[in-house]
């Protein structure tokens, strides 16, 4: 079974899945956090840089004056946010429909003594949770080009520019085989 290894996606799926409280502390990546509605941007020795929907930005606190372009950047940074949180629920739910439907099959398979279609039941499963992955890539690479024109525009945000060139790439690259 192929599917996509980024670790946001293991942390969102195991402590989010069915939760639906607005003031939960959501973990994306080590450097990226939902809570209280805001995302939050943790770099290292520094306070956080908080972003509202309304594309707000405070840093440790201290609101940071920001232009209309800005804050436009700032809401689309707050959005793709968000979506790597959703999509990553996503998938944690749908590995977990393929884990089901795999266990399913074995049994099924072990019951009848045709173990023939198992694989290949598991495996169409296992398309939807890389479908559902491939999101999380790409808002990846959303979020990342975001950070660097809120970076280059907003000198404040810059040392909260924290995903890679290569995070993207690597995100999409990164599978692993079912033995």
């Amino acid at each position: 079974m192929r599917a996509y290894l980024f670790p946001m996606m293991f942390v969102i799926a195991t402590g989010m899945a069915g939760c639906n409280s607005s003031d939960r502390y959501d973990t994306i990546t080590n450097y990226l956090s939902v809570h209280a509605g805001n995302v939050a941007v943790h770099a290292p020795g520094r306070g956080d840089a908080d972003i509202t929907a309304a594309g707000d930005l405070s840093i440790a606190g201290n609101n940071v004056a920001v232009n209309d372009a800005q804050r436009d950047l700032l809401k689309h940074y707050y959005m793709t946010a968000q979506a790597i949180r959703d999509h990553g629920i996503a998938t944690g739910e749908a590995g977990a429909a393929v884990a089901g439907k795999a266990l399913g099959s074995v049994a099924s398979g072990l019951a009848s003594g045709d173990t023939s279609k198992i694989d290949s039941e598991v495996n169409a499963s296992a398309a939807k949770v890389e479908a559902q992955a491939a999101l999380i890539c790409n808002d990846l690479a959303d979020l990342r080009s975001t950070q660097e024109t809120l970076a280059s525009q907003l000198p404040a945000f810059q040392p909260y520019a924290l995903i890679k060139a290569n995070e993207a790439d690597d995100c999409r690259g990164r599978k692993i085989s079912r033995e």
